[in-house]
């Protein structure tokens, strides 16, 4: 998705991966989050070049499994020799759920959806004192005064806090990396190109306007998590990048999941992201079934995480094997 920069109601909006540098305390509610707990076992760095790849097989095929974060800058880069070679003569590359930004959409969410997440007093009064403390510490970075966002619901400023730069524009620069796969996918240099599979995606703007009828526990965990993101700054997002890049699974996912971990703790919205696993798992299965090999790219917590993708397809008796 090529970046795009406007200004919203005076804030600024960018979409992307983070981590946090700050230890701050988390916000606790009950659990629905079906990527928090991860398989200690698959997490393993890995020792070819680029990122790394897990592999799924049983007698006569493997899949070659790439485990991508969620949300990557467009501009990361990595080394894609080893992608190229899986892919010359795959039977089929599987590319799992993603968010769908809808460009329009999301201009209007930015713009006009303050009315969904209205507050009745302001925000300020019912946030305790750290997490009040560090959103006008935020604020200020901003050049915005303490008030700024009195008006609206912690979880809607939290998605607009996570996604900020200390100028004032919002961009966004999402889907690079899965669509420099496709493109690759589709390039004369393959000798053999694979089928592509695109499995459903789930809309980022239905998520987000999900968390205007979240319970005061949620909407507090989406403020802590929009702000953890927001101050670890383009720094942060790019330093997860890189790692992810080099293979360096146990660093990318042991860092902060920013506003990530909001959407992943929504009831409506994990629901959307376990049923993303069933078609991935299916879909993997049913590429099984024709000898040979095929490729399958999966957002990285949900292929590693408990009940994930690869700890379902190893109850279902296939072989998986972390990076070698």
């Amino acid at each position: 998705m090529t970046p795009i920069r406007f200004a919203a109601a005076g804030l600024a909006l960018s979409l992307g991966l983070a981590g946090s540098a700050q230890a701050q305390a988390p916000v606790e509610l009950t659990r629905v989050d079906p990527n928090a707990n991860l398989v200690e076992e698959l997490i393993v760095n890995a020792r070819l070049p680029g990122p790394a790849w897990w592999k799924v097989s049983d007698a006569d095929t493997t899949v070659y499994v790439l485990g991508v974060p969620a949300m990557v800058p467009s501009k990361t880069q990595a080394d894609e020799s080893v992608l190229r070679r899986r892919l010359d003569g795959a039977n089929v590359l599987i590319m799992g759920q993603e968010a769908d930004v809808g460009m329009v959409r999301l201009i209007a969410l930015a713009m006009g959806s303050r009315k969904l997440f209205v507050m009745d007093q302001p925000m300020r009064q019912a946030l305790p004192a750290n997490l009040r403390e560090r959103l006008e510490a935020r604020l200020k970075v901003m050049k915005e005064k303490p008030d700024a966002m009195d008006d609206v619901k912690p979880a809607f400023a939290g998605f607009l806090l996570a996604n900020s730069q200390d100028g004032g524009d919002i961009s966004i620069s999402v889907g690079g990396v899965t669509e420099r796969i496709r493109n690759i996918a589709r390039s004369r240099d393959l000798k053999q190109r694979p089928r592509i599979q695109n499995l459903p995606d789930y809309s980022l703007v239905d998520a987000i306007k999900a968390l205007a009828t979240a319970p005061q526990p949620l909407q507090q965990l989406c403020l802590d998590a929009g702000l953890r993101q927001a101050e670890s700054g383009e720094g942060g997002v790019q330093a997860t990048a890189r790692r992810w890049a080099e293979g360096q699974v146990r660093e990318v996912v042991s860092a902060d999941r920013g506003f990530q971990r909001c959407l992943d703790s929504t009831p409506s919205i994990a629901k959307e992201l376990r049923e993303g696993r069933d078609d991935a798992v299916a879909a993997i299965a049913k590429a099984l079934q024709t000898p040979g090999k095929a490729v399958a790219v999966i957002e990285l917590r949900s292929l590693l995480a408990q009940d994930g993708v690869l700890d379902r397809l190893r109850a279902q008796g296939f072989t998986v094997t972390p990076p070698e």
